[in-house]
């Protein structure tokens, strides 16, 4: 055969194998799609990041959509609203709220937690050392530590501030918190306080007649709460310690902020402390899938360049990076693990503690 066919013959065999691969690669990509989902507001500015927009499109072909919602108010909606046809996904902060969602009947293709954050506790220096001074706060290796039940007993005292050397803050300690009933900070806070309050025991249903009118007695003198986290951090941060003198958050809220607006944290770094319960509780963010596209989200959220930008750009704990080396944040005090973490109390005793502080 002549070279001049050869080349013809290669060049038409080149030509079907570039075809064939494109039709091949086109075929097995995926397909893009748009996801539509509730979002606990502590998690927006993870999925508000364009890294992690691009990320999901690049190598998932996904944009995750959201309407930001208090973890308790979500699942509520839904499952009673029957409208999980609606959404692709429920992204609440707590394995409780997915229990509450499945115990109003809601329904779901999959579920898996994403990301860990501990509950802590935020103030400012002459709080802390007026709590220091009471025993409540303690400092072990430049982390600051809270002893629940002390603090917890200061609280259902109705001590004010002006008896622990504070003349100049309102009222009685107490921790602000979110709503109870619509946002998950504020219920894991109700739950770790009934049980400091049952001398740091789980409180189960038999314990908790004992520890019913302490709760109610507290948070009958509250009144509006904020129903998302991070509307609640980001109050904190601009009213100072006249309006909050100590909040319940997640720890991921500070260390996020020192990586997404470093000005910001620059101004209140030597001023806003991160106190840590003993014991605390873990929130567990627990992504809820309810449709194929959901699941895909899923999968995308648990792949490893995911979780590894969900914690150094945002802080949260997760799979691939729950000890990572807290030196990578420019906040003092951080441990490198969370070691004196007690359960919750199971959903049927918190839907009781929250029906009590609605009355």
């Amino acid at each position: 055969m002549k070279k001049g066919k050869w080349a013809g013959l290669v060049l038409v065999l080149a030509v079907i194998l570039i075809a064939g691969s494109y039709i091949f690669f086109k075929d097995n990509q995926p397909q893009k799609a748009e996801l539509s989902g509730l979002l606990g507001g502590e998690k927006i500015g993870l999925f508000e990041s364009q890294d992690f927009q691009k990320h999901m499109d690049r190598k998932f072909a996904l944009r995750m959509n959201y309407r930001k919602a208090g973890s308790f108010a979500m699942v509520k909606e839904t499952a009673q609203n029957k409208n999980e046809a609606s959404y692709d996904y429920l992204f609440p902060a707590s394995q409780l709220a997915a229990q509450y969602y499945k115990k109003l009947g809601g329904s779901s293709l999959q579920e898996d937690i994403i990301f860990n954050s501990p509950i802590v506790l935020y103030s400012r220096k002459p709080v802390v050392d007026a709590l220091k001074k009471q025993g409540i706060v303690t400092d072990r290796n430049a982390i600051l530590y809270v002893n629940m039940e002390k603090l917890a007993t200061l609280i259902a005292d109705g001590t004010s501030w002006a008896k622990i050397g504070l003349p100049q803050l309102y009222g009685n300690i107490f921790v602000d918190t979110t709503d109870p009933k619509a946002s998950n900070s504020g219920n894991i806070f109700l739950g770790l306080l009934a049980n400091a309050l049952n001398g740091n025991k789980v409180v189960t249903g038999e314990s908790l007649p004992a520890v019913l009118p302490k709760i109610m007695a507290i948070y009958q003198q509250i009144g509006n709460m904020q129903t998302s986290s991070s509307d609640m951090f980001s109050q904190f941060l601009k009213l100072g310690m006249g309006s909050y003198p100590i909040i319940a958050g997640y720890e991921n809220q500070i260390l996020e902020l020192s990586k997404t607006d470093p000005q910001v944290f620059d101004q209140i770094k030597e001023e806003v402390l991160i106190l840590y319960p003993e014991p605390t509780v873990w929130s567990s963010h627990v992504y809820i899938a309810l449709s194929k596209n959901g699941q895909r989200g899923l999968e995308a959220l648990k792949d490893p360049e995911t979780q590894k930008m969900a914690w150094k750009n945002h802080g949260f704990r997760t799979i691939v990076s729950g000890t990572a080396d807290p030196k990578e944040f420019p906040v003092k005090g951080l441990p490198s693990t969370i070691d004196q973490v007690m359960p919750m109390p199971d959903i049927d005793v918190m839907l009781r503690l929250m029906r009590a502080i609605d009355q």
